[in-house]
């Protein structure tokens, strides 16, 4: 082996070095930052030079960077980060739901229905009196009032649903467009065989950031890009991304493709949770709203236009017929120009309360139309499963963020930088730097041997 030789081993090994110790330090530099992966150097023996009788090595090549990265625990964190963002959404927005109910309470709509009852309870024991039928109508207005406003906070929180999934669709777009402004940039370094660590770590905290929003499958492409796809919609291939939008689903609202396409599917994340509420949860609680109001409606009317006023007249209506939902639902014009028009006889006699008993006594009727439960009972039904499903949605919080957790450790025990470690591998590299520098000194005095031999 020939001093020429030797130096360019010596040189090898010491750009080989150096290069490894800017790694490790890399590491320790960014020991606390967030989704940063522990990176190595590989080396590889030079390729030889081939003798006719033997080879000679030519030193070492660093040959690339090498993540500390497994795509396993990636996967199991995404899945459950999407999980946690769809228990997260529905405890939200079914809390709003539960909040507008106010049940159970004191001024609740249960208890509005329970004060009419006892109105026209007190009614039929004594028709006449005007403060009585006063308070009937006080406490019909009261129910009125509050399925108004209660048809009006679904409405709102359906529309803040609507204004969410908006800003979170703008958000889809603006880290799918940054994914693929990152695969174009990796691709353009070189690809698989040039990796670029630090630019794949900030991708891959994208992808992270995506899953709390919607399930996303994510493909490498093999050439260092990597393509995300959410239902059949490919959202992100190499350089190019496809944008979402909002669109009418039913009597609620989802997620389409912006070029045209049918619905996608989020599967899970917060927009999982938007789609579902307003598409689900909030047309089948004011449906529910709107069956009490209609058998309000039905009922009341058909007990009392068989009743008689105090002025004697017949067939006239306690809510207005045309209000059969709890946005429109009114008391009919006669009840709401004088307490006189309640019909709370059922023979013409001043003193006789049969059809207020009637109508008292619809507090423990069973309505057809309600599945045979009474209306009271109707309503705390449907007010004890929106509970429960809160309730659902908060233990689902804690036993996803616990799986979101470990598998946060999990990935961290692979990507993860150990100081301890980071400075062992320091240590040898220095020494390894050390003996590469060593045998440029030797290789040196050798030459200056050779030389002062012709002098």
């Amino acid at each position: 082996m020939g001093l020429q030789s030797m130096l360019s081993i010596a040189r090898s090994a010491l750009f080989a070095h150096q290069r490894a110790m800017d790694v490790t330090s890399h590491n320790i530099a960014n020991v606390n930052t967030p989704g940063y992966s522990r990176q190595r150097l590989l080396l590889s023996p030079a390729t030889p030079l081939v003798e006719p009788l033997y080879t000679v090595g030519r030193g070492v090549d660093a040959v690339g960077l090498q993540r500390s990265r497994d795509s396993f625990y990636d996967a199991t964190y995404r899945s459950d980060n999407g999980r946690l963002g769809l228990a997260t959404g529905m405890r939200d927005y079914l809390g709003q739901i539960e909040t507008s109910l106010n049940e159970p309470s004191d001024s609740g709509i249960s208890s509005s229905l329970d004060g009419l009852f006892r109105s026209l309870s007190d009614l039929s024991g004594d028709p006449a009196n005007h403060t009585n039928r006063e308070l009937v109508v006080s406490a019909a207005n009261r129910l009125v009032n509050q399925l108004h406003a209660l048809d009006t906070q679904l409405g709102r929180i359906q529309q803040e649903a609507l204004d969410h999934l908006n800003v979170q669709v703008k958000d889809v777009n603006v880290l799918t467009a940054r994914i693929a402004d990152l695969n174009n940039k990796i691709q353009s370094s070189g690809g698989a065989q040039h990796s670029v660590p630090d630019l794949q770590d900030q991708r891959d905290a994208l992808v992270d950031e995506l899953s709390s929003k919607m399930n996303v499958r994510v493909l490498d492409r093999g050439d260092g890009t990597i393509g995300l796809i959410a239902g059949d919609t490919i959202l992100v291939d190499g350089a190019q991304h496809t944008d979402i939008s909002v669109t009418t689903v039913g009597s609620g609202y989802g997620i389409v493709p912006a070029i045209g396409g049918a619905p996608i599917d989020p599967q899970s994340g917060s927009l999982k949770a938007l789609t579902s509420v307003t598409q689900t949860q909030l047309p089948a609680a004011k449906a529910k709203i709107d069956q009490l109001a209609s058998a309000l409606v039905t009922e009341f009317n058909a007990a009392h236009t068989a009743g008689y006023t105090l002025g004697g007249s017949t067939n006239v209506a306690f809510f207005d017929p045309a209000g059969t939902t709890a946005g429109s639902i009114q008391l009919s014009a006669a009840i709401r120009t004088s307490s006189d028009n309640i019909a709370a006889s059922a023979n013409g006699a001043a003193g006789n309360g049969d059809v207020a008993g009637r109508l008292a006594a619809l507090a423990t009727t069973g309505v057809g139309s309600l599945g045979g439960r009474t209306l009271r009972e109707h309503y705390v039904i449907m007010a004890a499963g929106i509970g429960l499903d809160v309730s659902n949605a908060e233990a689902d919080i804690s036993a996803e963020q616990a799986l979101v957790d470990r598998a946060d450790q999990a990935r961290e025990s692979v990507s993860g930088v150990n100081v301890d470690e980071e400075m062992i591998s320091l240590i040898t590299q220095q020494q390894a730097y050390q003996a590469a520098a060593r045998l440029v000194s030797v290789a040196d005095s050798m030459m200056q041997e050779m030389l002062g031999m012709f002098r």
